[in-house]
């Protein structure tokens, strides 16, 4: 999602102007700059990894309140938690535990776009406007493709939605958006180029997404994605909330400050994310994540022909990372390719990404709007880490 004080180079989106300084609604202090309280918590068949619980640690050193991750591969799976899932307790954030996913939510509207596609009730380089008649201007030169990989050039109502205010997106957390809301809001705003001319990461693309699938299914969006994914992959945990401004189940609280870096942090749990719909309103666990995206990559989900389109993936002007058609592309000769996505919500940052051979799959969570540079050197530092192969665990078993 594209929020306030989130920068390019941590998550696919662009940054808004925040105010020098903005009103206080400060409700607990960061935790004292101790060593970090942390534990690596296994299921069976998994040995102990220090590095990746290192830069677990590390994380909360730098100023996370709490982070939990799962790396799977061929020798098992690996959970780990560090810091706290509550800054006013020692508690370890759950490593089961259910947190805001942001735009990994794009990824799932994107897979079920492209099945539709596959059933032959939706075409790619089709217009909009002959789907959803009258509702996107100029939609008539706007193809599903362009939307899904924002290259339509639509407005992105978030850059407008709190003026760039932090202090104006908690005092509206509570606030209803209906999806035609959000749309009128994007196009009050002119274009950021004309279709096809260029990249750019826009939430108002998946929204008129999510219409468009309501509309060829006759189901709501998140019906649709339940049905298509969630149940058949048997991601438990993962769920859309709704008109509900809580997070189901087990969970550390999500946390913003709302001046910068060093500023007490503000519990943000509770809001709701009507504002985010169909471009990212999707909570789940880093199990159901990493499920999700090695059954994606391992061609469960799509025909190898469209797998392949969605993983075409491009520059965009305000991303740090290629993008296809919902799906992110990270390159590192420490791990080579991998595909996922990276989702922020207020309170929670979350990258969920597997190798490009589908040996490996890491999601990590963190329970903070990522705000200073410091944060995002320290996230992509532990997801590089994460991501790099290692050797054999001595006494591991294969596990899942």
């Amino acid at each position: 999602m594209r929020l306030p004080l989130l920068a390019a180079a941590t998550v696919l989106s662009g940054a808004l102007a925040v105010p020098a300084a903005v009103p206080a609604f400060a409700d607990s202090a960061p935790p004292a700059a101790a060593a970090p309280y942390s534990a690596a918590a296994h299921r069976p068949g998994v040995a102990d990894h220090a590095a990746w619980k290192k830069a677990l640690d590390d994380l909360v050193a730098a100023g996370v309140p709490g982070v939990i991750a799962e790396v799977h591969d061929a020798h098992g799976t690996w959970t780990g938690t560090s810091g706290r899932g509550d800054v006013h307790h020692r508690q370890l954030p759950s490593v089961d535990g259910r947190f805001r996913a942001g735009s990994n939510t794009k990824t799932f509207v994107a897979t079920t776009v492209l099945q539709l596609v596959a059933e032959k009730k939706v075409r790619l380089d089709t217009p909009i406007e002959r789907y959803l008649p009258g509702l996107v201007p100029n939609g008539q030169h706007i193809t599903v493709r362009q939307l899904l990989s924002h290259r339509s050039g639509l407005f992105d109502y978030t850059d407008s939605l709190w003026h760039g205010n932090l202090s104006e997106l908690y005092q509206t957390r509570f606030r209803h958006w209906t999806p035609p809301q959000l749309l009128a809001e994007a196009f009050r705003h002119a274009p950021y180029f004309a279709p096809g001319t260029a990249g750019h990461y826009s939430n108002t693309n998946y929204i008129v997404l999510g219409m468009l699938i309501q509309k060829v299914t006759g189901k709501s969006t998140e019906q649709e994605i339940t049905d298509r994914l969630i149940k058949p992959l048997g991601l438990h945990h993962t769920s859309f909330p709704g008109s509900s401004v809580r997070i189901p189940g087990p969970h550390a609280h999500g946390y913003l400050r709302m001046n910068g870096p060093g500023s007490p942090y503000t519990d943000i749990t509770e809001e709701s994310m009507s504002w985010a719909s169909t471009a990212g309103s999707l909570i789940s666990t880093t199990h159901d994540l990493n499920r999700f995206f090695s059954a994606l990559i391992g061609g469960k989900l799509l025909p190898p022909a469209l797998l392949h389109q969605m993983q075409d993936a491009q520059p965009l002007q305000n991303g740090a990372t290629d993008y296809g058609l919902g799906l992110s592309r990270l390159t590192d000769p420490s791990y080579g390719t991998a595909y996922g996505h990276i989702g922020s919500a207020p309170g929670y940052n979350t990258y969920s990404f597997t190798t490009a051979d589908n040996s490996r799959q890491v999601t990590l969570s963190l329970n903070v709007l990522i705000d200073s540079q410091k944060l995002k050197t320290a996230t992509n530092k532990a997801l590089k880490t994460l991501l790099r192969p290692t050797a054999t665990p001595e006494h591991a078993r294969p596990g899942r």
